[in-house]
Order: structure tokens, then sequence, then C-alpha cells
């Protein structure tokens, strides 16, 4: 295990807790076990499984290090569910409502602003090109990590468009074998934008055997369903 990860355990099981905790009581349901007996194991698997492989992108000065061991909470969760005859798209459900709560918890004046900010292209664009050199000058210290491009003019009929070219969530996933659980990770930016406000559409997923992953904004258009996930609904978004 990274020395980073090592010291960052005791935080990185805090937050897990804090999200899985919104959906205790669906997990006890299927497991008949306590929350607290339940996420026992699932940080035990996570820590011995994910944890002890996850590569260093960067740590805390990568906002990407934050993606790789979240979206792994779940990872974690459906590998132990799974002994309790649970389903993948039941876990992916599972998925969806603790990011819907995770998000709908946040007061709605500031869901509110957040929206209005994924609908400001000129903004978007400002931050975003600044995220790419952050992002690119990461990259050169620890390959692997996320890099980004901001495509300026967007998309022809989008209003912002930036692409993912590496997904270190992708990499692992492939590596370790849990490449089922990714078109439901890559589903959770659509509950984050859905419940924000903001009309996130997706074509390519690195995950999916694409060369990058898109992110392209429609400013006043409607937010897609996230639920069932977007990929299953045949409009050939992912």
């Amino acid at each position: 295990m990274h020395k980073y990860y090592e010291t960052s355990a005791p935080k990185i099981k805090k937050t897990m807790n804090d999200l899985l905790k919104l959906i205790a009581g669906e997990l006890e349901d299927h497991s008949g076990k306590t929350y607290k007996e339940l996420f026992c194991e699932i940080w035990n698997f996570y820590e011995k499984n994910l944890l002890e492989h996850f590569p260093y992108i960067g740590g805390d000065d990568a906002s990407g290090t934050k993606n790789l061991t979240g979206a792994y909470y779940f990872v974690a969760m459906g590998e132990i569910i799974k002994n309790y005859g649970v389903d993948m798209n039941e876990i992916g459900r599972l998925m969806m409502l603790s990011y819907e709560r995770k998000f709908l918890t946040m007061p709605k004046f500031v869901r509110k602003i957040l929206g209005r900010f994924f609908n400001n292209p000129k903004l978007l664009n400002l931050i975003f090109k600044k995220k790419d050199a952050k992002n690119s000058t990461n990259a050169a210290k620890n390959p692997g990590s996320f890099e980004t491009k901001t495509i300026f003019p967007p998309e022809k009929g989008y209003s912002f468009s930036y692409h993912n070219l590496i997904c270190p969530l992708a990499n692992f996933a492939k590596i370790y074998g849990y490449t089922e659980y990714m078109p439901y990770i890559c589903n959770l930016d659509y509950v984050m934008f859905g419940v924000l406000g903001a009309p996130l559409y997706r074509e390519h997923t690195i995950a999916a055997g694409d060369d990058y992953c898109d992110f392209k904004l429609k400013s006043g258009a409607a937010t897609l369903k996230y639920w069932p996930p977007v990929f299953t609904q045949g409009e050939g978004y992912k």
C-alpha cells in the first residue's frame, strides 16, 4: 500500500461511512445484518483488496484522488452484498440512491448556485482550462493520473464540452477485474448533474473502450433521467 493511502485510511474510512450510511436501511434489508456489521465487512474488503493496490495519482494535491477512492467504495459494497444474493442492477440502484441522497443533503440554495455554475459556459471554460493545465502537470509527475482537455469551441449543439483522456478508475477496473461496475460508476455523473439541474450528455467512455470520456453540457436543456441507468435507455448515451 502506498504511504499516502496508509496515512489517509482513517479519513477515507470516515468518508466511506458518510456515503454508505445514507443507504443503511437498504443494506440492512438486503443482508439481514446491522449496518455497523456490514460496514466492517465492506471496509475490510476495501482496505485489503482496493486501497492496498491503488496507484498514487497525486494524493490530496490532485482532485482525481477522491474520484478514485470514492468510486471504489461502491465496488467494495457490491462485492460484499453479492454474498447476500444482491445482483448487479440492484447494486447499481443502491449506488444511485446513495449518490442522490448525498447531493440532496446539500442546502437547496447551494444546489442552485452549483446548477448555475454548470450552466455558465464562459466560467466553465475558464476554470476547466486551468484544471487541464494542473492535471497535465500532475500527470507528468504521476503517470496514469487524470488528464483532461477542454474543447473550445465546444462540440456542435452543446454549450460546453471537455474530455477525460486518461481515467484511473477504468484502468484499475480493467487490471483488477471490476469492469462490470464501471457503467454504473459512470452513471453517477448523471445523478450528480441531474440533482444540480445541469444537462449532461455523454457518448464516449474509456471504460467502454473509447479513447476518451466526453462531458457535454447543453444550457437550457432538460436533464436526462438517471434511473434506469442512462446506458440502458437506448439513446446512445453512456
